[in-house]
């Protein structure tokens, strides 16, 4: 079984499990706008409770997408795919698939890697990082 992990959209994490022949066995799509890291591990857990050792590898989904839900995702497949010695890929959506396309196009590379590389976020742009504005009384 492989699972696949796409945090890419801040407002939804789609999580499914997938067997050998590309097949969804489960699949979750969670409302969790700015609510990524809070609701990600809990459902990875309900969906891979029974299942973990049977896993193969990962499939993540690597941007473009917003910087914290990105990241939120990909270090939670990296460590997963790590603690479990399982193989992870990441997989661009530069043609804006939905979840279900992403897997049947990308399902058979999991398959060929053998050992843990971990994967790199791709943004879809710069991150807006703003400064405290610093405001100065003088006597």
């Amino acid at each position: 079984m492989y699972f696949f992990i796409n945090t890419t959209n801040y407002e939804y994490i789609f999580l499914a499990l997938i067997n050998k022949k590309g097949d969804i066995i489960i699949q979750k799509n969670i409302k969790a706008k700015y609510q990524q890291s809070e609701k990600l591990l809990e459902n990875i857990n309900k969906i891979l409770n029974k299942n973990i050792k049977k896993l193969k590898g990962i499939i993540c989904v690597i941007g473009p997408g917003g910087f914290t839900s990105l990241r939120i995702g990909i270090a939670t497949a990296n460590a997963m795919a790590w603690a479990l010695n399982i193989p992870i890929i990441g997989i661009e959506n530069k043609d804006n698939l939905d979840n279900l396309n992403l897997i049947n196009k990308n399902y058979k590379k999991i398959i060929k890697i053998k050992n843990f590389k971990q994967v790199l976020p791709k943004y879809g742009s710069e991150p807006n990082i703003t400064l405290k504005k610093l405001t100065q009384k003088y006597s």
